[in-house]
């Protein structure tokens, strides 16, 4: 009886797969050593720290590369002092740290930049909002609140929050549904910012964004409609939620009716610039423009374009009042 190939028997596919990748022997290959995340994974110097910090999950563990050396020279200075403030952090809280290789380390934070640190910790509990209350603006200042209809991209949904606490905007309102799930990746992209703002979810955007324009709430929606107002005609000021779409499909018409204003980045590009196909190459007055139709530069990358609309503003003109207390009565459901 002939015995079956060598690639197929049990132990040489197991030791194919990727976590057995780098063990010395077969005990090591089949036993995986690969930390088993309890809730989820919070990756990264920035964010393990910030989500230490502010103490809003629960945490179950605190897995540290094993033999990371942090007096190399091309080490940030800044990343090694973060480093060993976690480790003092952890300790003080009791935290359990584990030494686990880079190879495993890669594995549980699904091959990202960890920089020696992933921490095992509970999802973070949205709290609900079913409208933003009257604030009282003194002098020129009035709060910024973010709302994000279904942004679902965890790079953008980040970025989107860095640029938002970078700026002091008082927080950030998320749809309930088909929005990105507040991941270690969203933690990432947002250099540990998403552990630090107010965020809140709603189950209908259109009521959130009516209830509070009634209460005297400017709602401006981000926009490359032609009708759109260019936003250096904006007067920053006044209590405003400045509403952003995904990337793809901007905001939903019901979502842009909700609006009091629709505003655009002007850019160089024309308003009413639609290439037909039929133009002739030799007509067209500038350099390069038979090509634009084929080229998706006719807006800003959404979390770019929230930079550029948070800083007009903001800027120096917003406090940091409006921002909710849970216990705020008629407010957080």
């Amino acid at each position: 009886m002939e015995g079956k190939p060598a690639s197929d028997r049990a132990e040489v596919r197991r030791w194919d797969k990727q976590e057995s990748w780098g063990r010395k022997t077969w005990k090591e290959a089949k036993e995986s050593t690969v930390p088993k995340i309890v809730g989820e994974g919070i990756y990264g110097v920035g964010p393990v720290l910030a989500a230490l910090s502010a103490g809003r999950r629960e945490f179950y563990a605190l897995y540290v590369q094993e033999g990371l050396d942090l007096t190399v020279n091309n080490k940030k200075k800044k990343d090694k002092k973060g480093f060993e403030k976690v480790l003092k952090m952890a300790e003080k809280i009791g935290l359990s740290k584990k030494e686990v290789s880079k190879h495993d380390l890669n594995m549980a934070a699904d091959n990202r930049p960890h920089q020696g640190l992933v921490l095992d910790a509970s999802p973070l509990e949205m709290v609900g909002i079913k409208e933003l209350e009257p604030v009282s603006v003194e002098g020129e200042k009035g709060p910024l609140w973010l709302a994000l209809d279904e942004v679902t991209d965890p790079q953008n949904l980040g970025a989107i929050i860095r640029s938002a606490y970078f700026f002091g905007a008082s927080g950030v309102v998320l749809c309930a549904k088909n929005s990105a799930p507040l991941s270690g990746v969203v933690s990432k992209a947002s250099a540990g910012s998403l552990e630090l703002m107010e965020l809140r979810s709603c189950k209908n955007m259109m009521q959130f964004l009516a209830s509070s324009a009634g209460n005297g709430w400017r709602v401006l929606g981000g926009s490359v409609s032609p009708r759109a107002i260019p936003l250096c005609e904006i007067v920053p000021g006044a209590p405003t939620i400045l509403v952003l779409g995904s990337e793809g499909t901007g905001l939903r018409p019901l979502v842009e009716r909700a609006c009091t204003e629709l505003i655009r980045i002007p850019g160089n590009f024309p308003v009413n610039f639609v290439m037909t196909g039929d133009e002739d190459v030799d007509t067209v007055e500038n350099p390069g423009q038979e090509f634009r139709s084929f080229l998706a530069v006719e807006s800003l990358n959404v979390s770019v374009a929230a930079g550029v609309l948070l800083n007009h503003l903001i800027g120096s003109n917003y406090s940091d009042s409006g921002r909710i207390e849970e216990n705020q009565t008629g407010v957080i459901e």
